[in-house]
């Protein structure tokens, strides 16, 4: 039986390459290895602010995608403490809108997606994993020197397909960094498969 599963990223362009090879290994660890996993391109969300508006969710992309049965929303939490709870509010309000046996998770990556993609890299000797993970700018900081270091800026949105293509062959070690965003997830969509 076929499990439709579509992503809403808040910049798709480039967040598409990290999420869409992680949510399928999760969904092979939550039971659903068959899912097919596509990132939301239409409509275009550009900033948290836009993918976080109740009715343009419920009208551009529930309403619009009938078949989808997961929708998961994952946006980056920037430092900002209260981003769990407007995802919840956010997944609260979409509730009623859900068929039959659809479900709505919204998640958030501590700090920035692109966290993902570190944690299946090697890291500096002078990188510290606790301090990755508390910097809200981590693009602008790890990500991009993991960028030189590996030498694919010249690439499209600096490499990230190809970095996330080879930090997926250390999924276990993404998985021992970034646990609630991968295990965590893992149960969450399992539970609601139940």
């Amino acid at each position: 039986m076929s499990f439709n599963v579509l992503v809403i990223a808040e910049d798709f362009t480039k967040d598409q390459h990290i999420l869409k090879p992680v949510v399928e290994q999760i969904l092979l660890e939550a039971g659903k290895p068959n899912a097919k996993v596509e990132t939301c391109l239409d409509p275009r969300f550009q900033g948290i602010s836009e993918c976080l508006k109740v009715n343009r969710l419920r009208n551009e992309v529930l309403r619009r995608y009938p078949m989808i049965d997961l929708f998961l929303l994952i946006v980056d939490r920037d430092g900002h403490d209260n981003r769990a709870a407007e995802l919840e509010h956010v997944a609260t309000q979409l509730k009623p809108d859900l068929r039959g046996r659809q479900m709505f998770l919204a998640e958030m990556v501590r700090q920035e997606v692109e966290i993902l993609l570190i944690a299946g890299h090697r890291l500096e000797r002078s990188w510290k994993w606790k301090e990755i993970r508390e910097d809200a700018h981590i693009k602008d900081t790890y990500f991009k020197q993991l960028v030189e270091r590996e030498g694919t800026g010249l690439g499209p949105h600096e490499g990230r397909k190809e970095l996330m293509k080879s930090a997926m062959g250390n999924w276990s070690r993404i998985c021992r960094r970034c646990p609630e965003e991968t295990t965590g997830l893992a149960e969450r969509i399992r539970l609601g498969l139940s």
